[in-house]
């Protein structure tokens, strides 16, 4: 199945390219990838029990105007075909390839609760310390972080969770530094 969402997102990249349009239709799929993986929306989407007309009835709903028409043709097509179970994975795919096309990195921050836009704006500034590129930030929550939050970028990770923060300190307090 890999592959054919990698076809999937090829395609889409190129259509991207061809229109000179990566920059906008990056913003666009992050917010299209956000819209339809919320729990309202992806189990109406995925269900061969719901008709093609209210799929694109929801789609209406949860997509911006003045989304790319190369993207919405998309969406339509894989409603059409019965492909609404990929529509996440290559939207995912397809965002990759938009950033390293623009020679950005994505960094994925996983926080205990919703960060604030204070504490985004700390993160945004923390990475742009550490990493010398242009970058776009995904927000995530994980309950089952105690507390603080993890950032995944570039095959790194930056934890600042509480659950490190707890283990460095019996860490220090095994071999006696207490500094």
């Amino acid at each position: 199945m890999a592959r054919i969402e990698k076809s999937y997102a090829n395609a889409l990249y190129e259509l991207s390219a061809e229109k000179d349009s990566l920059e906008k239709d990056l913003e666009q799929a992050v917010s299209i990838k956000k819209a339809l993986n919320s729990p309202d929306t992806l189990p109406t989407l995925v269900s061969s029990k719901v008709p093609n007309t209210e799929k694109f009835k929801l789609l209406d709903k949860v997509i911006e105007e003045g989304t790319s028409e190369h993207i919405w043709n998309f969406l339509r097509m894989m409603v059409e075909k019965r492909r609404e179970e990929i529509i996440l994975p290559v939207l995912t795919e397809y965002i990759e390839l938009l950033n390293r096309g623009l020679s950005r990195i994505e960094a994925k921050v996983v926080s205990a609760k919703e960060l604030t836009d204070a504490q985004k704006e700390a993160v945004r500034r923390l990475l742009s310390k550490k990493i010398n590129r242009q970058f776009y930030i995904s927000y995530s929550v994980d309950p089952d972080i105690l507390g603080g939050f993890y950032i995944m970028v570039g095959g790194r990770i930056f934890d600042c969770t509480v659950r490190t923060e707890l283990l460095r300190l019996r860490e220090r307090l095994k071999r006696g530094n207490f500094e």
